[in-house]
């Protein structure tokens, strides 16, 4: 085995780095689109409300991505495996129209999984 080179982790390393989104800060900055490409590595409980779920991607240049659950998301990523490449679009938020959170503001997202061409 070859000498291994160890450098220091800080602010200044090149390892990739972390990015949070709250749809909460989207829909208060008036933020549509696409908010996310990568490949979704696992859910995972949130830090401050284990009730909820927290989705991990990575980016192609080695970024890490958490996106905070919200009702529309969940309900779509039970649809997305591990390692499946995704687009993650923010549509702002909708009123929900029936069942028991009717009248209700949501979060709004569309995602898109890369299939490969049959």
């Amino acid at each position: 085995m070859g000498k291994r080179n160890f450098k220091p982790v800080d602010a200044n390393a090149s390892l990739g780095s972390i990015t949070f989104i709250r749809p909460s800060k989207l829909a208060e900055e008036g933020k549509s689109g696409v908010i996310l490409e990568g490949t979704f590595v696992e859910s995972l409980p949130n830090a401050f409300d284990k009730e909820k779920l927290d989705y991990k991607f990575s980016d192609e240049s080695g970024g890490i991505i958490i996106i905070n659950g919200a009702g529309n998301l969940n309900y779509k990523m039970k649809l997305v495996n591990a390692g499946d490449f995704v687009q993650i679009s923010y549509n702002g938020k909708k009123e929900i129209t029936k069942g028991k959170m009717k009248g209700i503001q949501a979060h709004n997202f569309e995602v898109l999984r890369d299939e490969e061409e049959e």
